[in-house]
């Protein structure tokens, strides 16, 4: 069993300074609060701020960039996974909204490019390809955002391949809180799976972000959530004793499957 935290927080179009004193500081607080904290989760494209313009494109970074140097610092200084969005560009140009995960000693754990992109954001990004699952001693996490939340054969994907945990970092907006919650919770049944999902508040432009970052237990039911629309750290203990006496009672529909059929 250990604690994750999930980070729903107003974060700045275009000012990775401002943005990464908030996350270094949501951590601090996270860790001082929660010293048994081992994971924080902040929102998808939390480092450069969510916004659909052009302008995206000139935040964008190598894997490796400033923005990870900053945030292995972090990492390395309080001891904790971490897990942020920012705008990635590869060696041939292409863009990508991307989440990375990195180790408590400052390491890069995984870049995930995330593969299903809404219509406006197919105007900007290029959509990723690969799936990621990372082996931790936290247990095996699958990573997604945002609208992978929508698709169950990614997430089943990611299960089929051990894991535990599927995290979400998300830029949902009004008033779609509804499908959210609902994608959350079916995720997290489906696959008999924890599933954390980070959201941002706050407004960017013409979108406005509800909040409402959850984190579902492996009967789909929320464990911890946030019910307004302000900074707040959601926190929760992720214990997979629990998991697996569901996933030998009611909850055993990934031994039960039909893959003679399907």
């Amino acid at each position: 069993m250990y604690k994750i935290t999930l980070a729903q927080a107003v974060f700045r179009n275009e000012d990775f300074s401002s943005n990464h004193t908030k996350m270094e500081s949501m951590v601090k607080e996270s860790k001082q609060h929660h010293p048994d904290t081992r994971l924080i989760v902040f929102p998808e494209l939390s480092a450069t701020g969510y916004f659909l313009s052009p302008r995206l494109k000139e935040l964008a970074q190598e894997k490796e960039g400033v923005i990870f140097q900053k945030m292995r610092e972090i990492a390395y200084q309080y001891d904790i996974w971490i897990v942020y969005g920012y705008v990635e560009k590869d060696l041939k140009g292409n863009i990508y909204n991307a989440i990375q995960m990195v180790d408590p000693e400052g390491n890069l754990a995984a870049n995930y490019r995330k593969i299903h992109l809404t219509p406006l954001e197919k105007e900007l990004f290029t959509p990723g390809s690969e799936l990621v699952t990372v082996k931790t001693e936290l247990g095996i996490i699958g990573l997604m955002i945002c609208w992978d939340l929508a698709f169950p054969e990614l997430s089943r994907t990611l299960a089929l391949k051990g894991t535990d945990l599927l995290v979400a970092p998300s830029a949902w907006e009004v008033p779609y809180d509804t499908p959210f919650k609902l994608f959350g919770a079916a995720r997290a049944i489906d696959n008999t799976v924890f599933v954390a999902a980070c959201n941002h508040v706050g407004t960017s432009e013409e979108l406005s972000f509800f909040g409402k970052s959850s984190i579902y237990g492996p009967d789909g039911k929320i464990i911890a959530s946030s019910s307004n629309g302000q900074e707040d750290l959601i926190v929760a203990d992720i214990e997979y004793d629990w998991r697996n006496e569901l996933k030998t009672t009611f909850y055993n529909m990934l031994k039960e499957r039909r893959i003679d059929l399907y």
